[in-house]
């Protein structure tokens, strides 16, 4: 199909430049005036066509003029409405666009298009999610390190006695609750101490000032 004019296929639905189409009719009307006067049929902006400011050619002088994005179905109309036979040259013309629009393969097309698109943007909220997950992974593994004083004395070797280590769990639970750092509940197997505090690998280090 041999393109008489422009159409624009950026948008929702395909539109055409009122004021090309204006020109292409040999409209004799200024196109302001012209266009008012179709207006006045009953076409509304926001359903029939969209105002926007066209660009001036360059070296042109002077402000941008106003044009509008004509839906097809306008379009169609306005050709009618001329009653010349530009008019209803270029009428059958947008016929064909329209048909070309609205075929099974142009529908199928633009809802895999669509498709494609929401697939990139679940994509791009996945990768977004991932790395907060990942973040937040990070941040677990660290403060989800907890080590009773007996745990810690082997683990490192500190060599502390029962005594220190005793002296440490007061230290360290003042430290702790001082700071409202979470101080978890650990069962022992020895009955003689029941339940024992559990500190955060992150808190060890701050209390005793040498990070591991």
């Amino acid at each position: 199909m041999n393109e008489l004019i422009i159409i624009n296929y950026e948008t929702e639905n395909p539109t055409v430049s009122g004021r090309e189409l204006h020109k292409a009719l040999k409209v004799d009307t200024r196109y302001n005036d012209w266009f008012s006067r179709m207006c006045s049929y009953g076409f509304g902006e926001g359903k029939d066509f969209y105002s926007f400011l066209s660009k001036r050619s360059e070296g042109f002088l002077g402000r941008p003029s106003s044009d509008h994005a004509i839906t097809i179905p306008m379009a169609k109309e306005l050709c009618m409405l001329q009653r010349s036979e530009m008019g209803k040259k270029f009428r059958r013309y947008f016929i064909k666009v329209e048909e070309a629009w609205n075929s099974p393969e142009k529908i199928m097309e633009r809802a895999l298009k669509i498709a494609s698109q929401k697939a990139i943007e679940a994509e791009k909220r996945i990768c977004v999610l991932t790395e907060e997950n990942e973040t937040l992974e990070i941040a677990l593994n660290t403060s989800l390190q907890f080590f009773t004083v007996a745990k810690y004395n082997t683990t490192f070797g500190m060599g502390w006695s029962l005594k220190e280590c005793q002296a440490m769990g007061r230290q360290l639970s003042a430290y702790c609750r001082s700071r409202s750092i979470e101080i978890r509940s650990c069962e022992t197997n020895d009955e003689r101490f029941g339940s024992v505090n559990s500190y955060p690998i992150t808190a060890w280090e701050d209390y005793l000032g040498v990070p591991l």
